[in-house]
């Protein structure tokens, strides 16, 4: 059994295999709450695709608009009312079209900008909340079980909460490919299209010569992107991991 992979929340870590998700909750009585749940089967179409080359990484955008859709109609949705209203006050069918073209361009000039402030933003949301705490949980747990198949919380608190197949390291090569292609491409969607394919195979390759850019990416995660995850935090984290390696057991010895 493996897992595949894991997330982290404001109060909880997420943890799933090929066959299960197990997300583990702390509750404001300072209980610890199991959600188990079994993963949807993987349809040959999805898992063809996961196989091809380029194609595969921008699965890793379409797939959180599918995931999380209300997210982006809250930050669409006043862009859309917006448009609506002007056109109701006469304002001509160009005029909306303007707009949106204006914003293209604005995206297009300033997109390095607009991803450090987002990011920027980012970073402090997690360094300032537990979310960072939990984060750093769930890499410590993982690498505690890969490493040394154990889950004593002896063991978990003493690994680096630096994970190799964090996104981090992901969004890293996908700015260092986007900074290379954009001599070479102009149009904007080619050259993010691109970054992404590019910069998820780089990602999946881990090789040693590709190894300062996972130091980097080793950087972001310990000052940016994870805190310091006291006792509390480690329970939650390795709950959910011995949840899901219980639901794993069970279901292959069925």
């Amino acid at each position: 059994m493996s897992i595949i992979g894991g997330s982290a929340g404001f109060n909880s870590v997420v943890f799933y295999s090929e066959n299960f998700s197990s997300k583990a909750i702390r509750r404001k009585d300072g209980a610890i709450n199991i959600e188990l749940s079994k993963r949807r089967v993987i349809p040959k179409f999805e898992r063809l695709i996961k196989r091809i080359p380029l194609i595969r990484g921008l699965i890793l955008f379409v797939r959180p608009i599918i995931i999380v859709w209300k997210i982006y109609l809250i930050v669409f949705l006043p862009l859309l009312i917006l448009l609506l209203l002007s056109t109701s006050d006469g304002v001509s069918e160009s005029s909306s079209i303007l707009i949106l073209s204006l914003m293209a361009n604005i995206i297009d000039a300033h997109f390095w900008l607009l991803i450090a402030f987002f990011l920027a933003i980012y970073a402090a949301i997690i360094k300032f909340s537990n979310l960072g705490k939990y984060h750093g949980a769930e890499h410590m747990t993982d690498s505690s079980f890969s490493l040394l198949s154990s889950l004593a919380i002896s063991d978990v608190v003493k690994q680096s909460r630096i994970h190799k197949s964090c996104g981090t390291n992901f969004v890293v090569f996908l700015f260092v490919t986007y900074f290379i292609l954009s001599f070479f491409i102009s149009n904007f969607n080619v050259l993010f299209v691109g970054s992404v394919s590019i910069g998820f195979e780089l990602f999946l390759i881990q090789s040693r010569i590709l190894a300062p850019f996972y130091w980097l990416g080793g950087l972001f995660q310990y000052l940016l992107f994870t805190s310091k995850p006291s006792t509390e935090h480690l329970e939650v984290a390795i709950a959910s991991y011995e949840a899901l390696i219980k639901a794993e057991r069970n279901y292959n010895n069925t």
